[in-house]
């Protein structure tokens, strides 16, 4: 039996089965955190801001390992989410509501993370320099920001791709599915529809959950470089493909995610 859930934004409103959804390698992906810091930070990273937190993933491992840790989200579900995780593991982790144009933390820290490819909301040239600026801000002398976001593997598939994959926790499964619309694409702007879907496995019912197409900005590893040394406030210091130091971002790469690592100038 299917139960459909097509209200706009539906999938963030089902923060534990995005939080299945996504688990991914987190340990791995927060290996490779602290292995940017030991590089290129120059001295022990303590304090962590996640912009876009989602369920929390990264900030509940992070406070694992003894991190300062706090984190925003635009949507209250997930804010809520993560609070409660953390009550229950008995991890002190600092979660509150935010988007990415505000940057509403007061706090100074080592390190900051954009990830799950939250960074490609931000629309317009201005709107990416204006928050890098932001986030510089906010991190001491040669702090590091990491971000993580989509790029096309091929030309001729741009906003025209799909990624599927599958989570299971428990007896919950969650089918996810990544869509792109190319009937939306904006080539001035640089912009395009896509959605996520969830198909969700669970008592004996499947049940579809879609997202809602929304608008998202295309951008190109060489384009980010040139917007990073616009803002003035980073320098661009690596770019992988995926979470991997030893897959640097380069033409034969076959990943769809630019993994890229700014370091405060001073």
């Amino acid at each position: 039996m299917t139960l459909p859930d097509q209200s706009p934004s539906s999938v963030y409103r089902y923060p534990r089965y995005y939080a299945i959804g996504y688990q991914w390698d987190t340990k791995a992906e927060c290996d490779f955190l602290e292995a940017c810091v030991a590089k290129f930070l120059g001295r022990k990273a303590v304090t962590v801001l996640d912009i876009g937190c989602g369920a929390g993933r990264h900030l509940l491992e992070l406070a694992r390992r003894k991190y300062r840790v706090s984190g925003f989200d635009v949507r209250p579900e997930m804010v809520t989410f993560v609070s409660e995780e953390a009550r229950k593991a008995m991890l002190p982790v600092m979660v509150f509501l935010g988007d990415l144009h505000q940057l509403p933390s007061e706090g100074m820290f080592d390190l900051a993370v954009c990830l799950m490819d939250t960074f490609r909301f931000l629309l317009t040239n201005e709107d990416i320099i204006a928050h890098l600026q932001r986030v510089g801000e906010h991190l001491g002398a040669g702090g590091l920001y990491v971000t993580d976001f989509w790029i096309p593997v091929q030309w001729d598939q741009i906003a025209n791709e799909i990624y599927q994959w599958e989570q299971t926790q428990g007896e919950t499964t969650v089918r996810v599915f990544y869509l792109q619309y190319p009937d939306s694409i904006d080539p001035v702007n640089q912009t395009f529809e896509d959605e996520l879907v969830f198909v969700v496995d669970e008592a004996g019912q499947s049940r579809e959950i879609r997202g809602g197409r929304t608008r998202t900005r295309l951008i190109m590893p060489q384009e980010f470089g040139v917007l990073v040394q616009a803002s003035g406030a980073f320098e661009l210091v690596g770019t992988f493909a995926g979470f991997d130091f030893e897959k640097p971002l380069e033409p034969s790469c076959t990943s769809w995610r630019m993994v890229s690592v700014l370091k405060k100038r001073s």
